[in-house]
């Protein structure tokens, strides 16, 4: 006995009448005769399963001691837990009711299931294999976002990341745990599809033009039998074709939208339309978005264009602006050096050569500011305008076009600020811790008035061999020098 046979036996009598539901832990079987449940737990205990039965009143019983006028009875199965983390489910009726829920569970455990399905967000496999790491898959965008509804409860899934495969190829329809999967996904990938559906009507609609509405199958309908492995395949290639890339998601949904509303009239069933239409609207919505590409590439080299042009301008700002910087500080570098000059060689007041830096600063400090300011408001606008007008350009493309010169320019201006507001506060402590030593003093300091002058030693010096002239004024000296008279000479 084994687990895959106790699952088909199970799934047998719920298609037979039987009830039954699966828990992550239990399974319950319900409307069983005696015989059957009897059967039912012969079967579990071959595999080691607690097993526990109820009669329609809630009393339990064993399974050796069930008595048919107490039918119908209700069997409970202990099935083995998986990894953590996982999901094990036993038969297709609990793995197709766990698929209509809306539950965020990544790896899957299926008794029945002979196959891996690996789609973008889950992965699906039997009980014995290993569990299987899915590398990251796509981003996709959420179809509520492309497809409008008419009724307040949303029918059409948040995610389509557990119904798109990743391999179209590997998908078979031979195993039927692998059917129940593809009749799910199929008709959550149909509710994707249209521009709208509506709810009450069971209509998938596409605007358009020409206007096509298609009929929704009802539950119960087999969807994979009419579509075929063919249709399937065709299905799952259009959506992954339409949400491959998140950003284009829209531009493409509206383009395979438009060429199936092209192919037919209205009121057909959607599978029968689908199966025999969307291979040729997927390749028509195909040549439609090349074309679309090729006229917005046109537009998208004049935006380059433009787009060269504005960094071009506004890196050529930035570096009117350094320069501007490097002016002011070279020119405050001078008076600086003038300063230090009149400080050190003449009498200038301390407080003129203290008022001239701190002009000589101020002018250096607003024309950095005014830089400062100007690459922070270029910043601000291209962070505004990049999802506005650039957002075809992928990241790396902008970091590359914009992005990485700008910050180029910046750095030559941030350099340029910094290291020109330290020269300039150098000078200005150079400046200040002149000590006044070094300047020339001139003595003012008043004459005392009882104070003679010393004797002119040229007036009171008589001349010496020098020569009187026969004329009556010496040539050389103004004053006439007194007669010098021979005592001996007027005494005879």
């Amino acid at each position: 006995m084994s687990v895959e046979s106790l699952a088909a036996r199970l799934d047998a009598l719920d298609a037979d009448g039987a009830f039954v539901s699966e828990s992550e832990a239990i399974v319950s079987i319900s409307n069983l005769s005696a015989a059957i449940a009897r059967e039912i737990g012969a079967l579990a205990l071959t595999l080691g399963w607690g097993t526990v039965a109820f009669d329609g009143a809630g009393n339990d019983w064993t399974v050796e001691d069930l008595d048919e006028p107490f039918a119908p009875f209700r069997v409970d199965l202990e099935k083995p837990l998986g990894p953590a983390g996982v999901l094990r489910l036993l038969t297709n009726v609990g793995f197709a009711s766990w698929l209509g829920r809306d539950v965020s569970i990544v790896h899957w455990q299926v008794a029945q299931l002979t196959t891996e399905i690996v789609a973008v967000g889950a992965c699906f496999t039997p009980w014995r294999n290993e569990i299987t790491e899915l590398s990251p898959g796509l981003a996709l965008r959420c179809p509520r976002t492309l497809v409008r509804e008419f009724a307040g409860q949303r029918a059409v899934p948040a995610s389509i990341a557990r119904w798109l495969l990743r391999d179209v190829d590997t998908l078979s329809l031979h195993d039927p745990a692998a059917r129940v999967w593809a009749e799910h996904a199929s008709r959550m990938l149909l509710l994707s599809l249209p521009d709208e559906f509506d709810v009450d009507r069971g209509s998938l609609r596409f605007r358009g033009p020409p206007r096509l509405e298609l009929s929704y199958p009802a539950m119960g309908e087999p969807i994979t039998t009419i579509l075929g492995l063919p249709g399937i395949k065709d299905l799952q290639a259009a959506l992954a074709w339409v949400f491959e890339i998140e950003r284009e998601s829209e531009m493409r949904h509206i383009l395979l939208a438009t060429e199936l509303a092209r192919c037919g009239g209205t009121g057909e069933e959607a599978p029968e339309f689908l199966r025999d239409y969307l291979g040729a609207a997927l390749e028509g919505a195909k040549t439609a978005y090349q074309l679309q590409l090729a006229g917005m590439s046109s537009d998208a080299l004049k935006t380059l264009v433009e787009l060269r042009k504005s960094v071009t301008d506004e890196t050529a700002k930035v570096s009117d602006a350094t320069r501007q910087i490097i002016t002011a500080v070279a020119s405050a570098l001078a008076v600086g050096a003038g300063l230090i000059a009149a400080r050190m060689t003449t009498n200038a007041s301390p407080l003129l050569i203290i008022l001239v830096m701190v002009m000589a600063g101020s002018y250096v400090a607003i024309t950095i500011l005014s830089g400062v300011m100007f690459t922070f408001l270029q910043r601000k606008v291209r962070k505004e305008w990049q999802p506005r007008l650039y957002r075809f350009l992928s990241q790396p493309d902008y970091e590359a076009l914009v992005a990485s010169p700008a910050r180029t320019a910046e750095k030559a201006l941030w350099y340029s600020s910094i290291l020109g507001a330290l020269a300039i506060i150098v000078m200005a402590i150079a400046i200040f811790l002149i000590p006044p030593a070094l300047s020339e003093h001139i003595d003012n300091s008043p004459i005392p008035k009882n104070v003679s002058a010393p004797p002119l030693v040229q007036a009171h010096t008589p001349p010496k061999n020098r020569t009187i002239p026969v004329s009556s004024a010496p040539a050389n000296d103004p004053v006439p020098a007194p007669p010098r008279v021979n005592s001996t000479h007027e005494h005879k």
